[in-house]
């Protein structure tokens, strides 16, 4: 009866071992796809923030009246830039296009954006940025309320 006793006080660390090595897995491929597949965040933002503020510098080059929009592709990203009679921009960078299954990205602007209930979905925040994503996850850490996550989740 003994020998049975220390039989089964071996399986349950392997058991264990192995459930914990399996979420441990698990947890690190999903936090590698959401940094991989371009989904806005803190993490993301951090990561490729070098990229981004270089998308808007380039938007900012672009010749663009005050009051007036418009889209470019720049490094791959879709852009909506605004530009604000005051002569401030707003630039709304597309990180990922899954169509119906919705468009994500983040929005700059130089002046500072404040969060309001969207006219159409009085639930749903948004922030005033060009472009198709009106509706505003959250403010990325640190950045003063100059830089937003948004998205437009059709489904």
């Amino acid at each position: 009866m003994r020998a049975e006793q220390t039989r089964n006080q071996r399986k349950r660390p392997r058991f264990l071992l192995l459930a914990v090595a399996l979420t441990l897995s698990g947890l690190a491929a999903y936090a590698a796809w959401q940094l991989v597949r371009g989904l806005p965040g803190d993490a993301d933002f951090y990561l490729h923030k070098e990229k981004y503020e270089g998308v808007v510098a380039k938007a900012k080059a672009l010749p663009l009246e005050p009051g007036a929009q418009t889209d470019a592709m720049l490094e791959g990203f879709k852009v909506n830039v605004g530009r604000g009679a005051s002569g401030s921009y707003t630039v709304t960078i597309t990180t990922a296009d899954w169509h119906h299954a919705g468009a994500y990205g983040y929005v700059f602007s130089d002046v500072p954006l404040t969060p309001r209930p969207d006219p159409h979905y009085p639930d749903f925040q948004g922030v005033d940025n060009p472009g198709d994503m009106p509706f505003v996850d959250k403010g990325i850490i640190g950045q003063g309320g100059r830089w937003w996550s948004v998205y437009n989740d059709l489904l």
